[in-house]
């Protein structure tokens, strides 16, 4: 259900603005006591869960983000009741969270706020045509369902944003899976780790495709921008989220059957194909910000009179390749990886085409991660909310 808060929507949606803040951002069991996640000893006390809602509150008040994509909720209406006076008039969760006991839940949820009217919101189910085909149970689900929602955003127009929380590197073989493996010791338990972690892959790599075709499909209908923002338990360049690189690169003519398509030459095919790729807005900007110093760069040096032609590298040095390392979202003990991401459709890349925007700035909020302070992050969360800024195309 889309919940509307507040009157002043109609105000906001017509205040001319040209930058649009988007931020991925797993909660970190989101949850109200006297409510507990997966056991009855997990309720936070009241003083937590109020430094954890206090943390929250000054994170968005600091960052003023105009659209939140949450994962692991567990309360998503005080999540709402949190949100509505900070400015996001529309929030949408569609799914619950799944009551085991008394007071205890699993299966968190995932969630979308905005400062801009929500027009639409679906839950995502995959297409079950494609289950025999990839070679899946048929009983197949998502381990959490993703979210669209269809946002109105003043002056950029429509966008279908997705919520995601694919499926977690924890084992899929616990012991209530796999009675008896016929070992014991540490065979036993090496074994239940390479089936689990392989059924693990299985599962979230079959996530990323089927949500990639049911995008594909939307957008086909739509022809609206996509964002696709969440916790994607694994890294982009893995290989179980390879749908979510798919572009035309590996597509041979000899391989084309549509007559339209076939007729189109490199570029244009390349361009067409772009339409239906989904860009790391990462990356986006890391490219758009190489780019952008090249032009100066250039710029600088067409000003020079060929007697100053020496003094060049002195006074504009070349871009330095560290200023846009990544940082991670995620550690486990001393090992950072970055998990969490913002897709984009290719309309907020500024080299195609449909070029609406351009990703002028993206952040790794991780402070609470890599300089923690109890006093202030100990109930926070245990990743780092990524934040992307879009400019509009002028």
């Amino acid at each position: 259900m889309i919940h509307k808060n507040g009157s002043n929507s109609d105000n906001q949606s017509s205040k001319k603005q040209q930058n649009f803040k988007v931020v991925s951002f797993n909660l970190f069991n989101f949850i109200e006591p006297p409510a507990a996640y997966y056991d009855f000893e997990n309720i936070y006390s009241r003083q937590q869960w109020q430094k954890k809602c206090t943390w929250l509150t000054e994170y968005i008040n600091q960052h003023q983000p105009d659209i939140i994509g949450f994962q692991e909720v567990f309360s998503p209406e005080a999540l709402e009741a949190l949100l509505a006076p900070l400015g996001y008039e529309y929030f949408a969760a569609l799914d619950e969270p799944t009551l085991i006991s008394d007071y205890v839940y699993q299966s968190p949820v995932v969630a979308i706020a905005s400062k801009f009217p929500i027009t639409e919101s679906a839950l995502v189910t995959p297409d079950e045509n494609l289950f025999p085909l990839m070679g899946i149970a048929n009983d197949f689900s998502f381990s959490r369902q993703p979210l669209r929602v269809k946002i109105a955003l003043a002056e950029f127009g429509e966008c279908e944003c997705y919520v995601v929380h694919l499926k977690s590197k924890r084992s899929g073989m616990g012991v209530d899976t796999l009675a008896d493996s016929g070992m014991t010791g540490g065979a036993d338990l090496m074994a239940r780790q390479a089936l689990g972690s392989w059924a693990s892959n299985m599962q979230r790599g079959s996530e990323a495709a089927l949500l990639f075709n049911e995008i594909a499909k939307q957008r086909t209908k739509t022809q609206l921008p996509v964002l696709l923002m969440g916790d994607f338990n694994d890294t982009l360049q893995s290989t179980a989220l390879e749908a979510f690189r798919a572009n035309g690169k590996r597509v041979f003519r000899s391989d084309i059957i549509d007559p339209h398509l076939k007729i189109m030459n490199d570029k244009t095919l390349a361009d067409e194909f772009a339409q239906f790729s989904l860009f790391d807005s990462y990356e986006l900007f890391q490219t758009g910000q190489k780019l952008n110093a090249t032009l100066a760069q250039d710029e600088y040096e067409s000003g020079l009179h060929d007697e100053d032609s020496d003094i060049v590298e002195d006074v504009m040095p070349p871009v330095d390749p560290l200023k846009y390392a990544r940082q991670a979202t995620h550690y486990f003990g001393n090992t950072g990886s970055v998990l969490d991401y913002i897709l984009a459709s290719c309309e907020f890349d500024a080299s195609h085409p449909r070029n609406l925007a351009e990703v002028s700035d993206y952040q790794t909020h991780d402070r609470h991660l890599v300089r923690p302070e109890y006093e202030r992050d100990s109930d926070s969360t245990d990743h780092a909310p990524v934040m992307m800024t879009f400019t509009l195309r002028s």
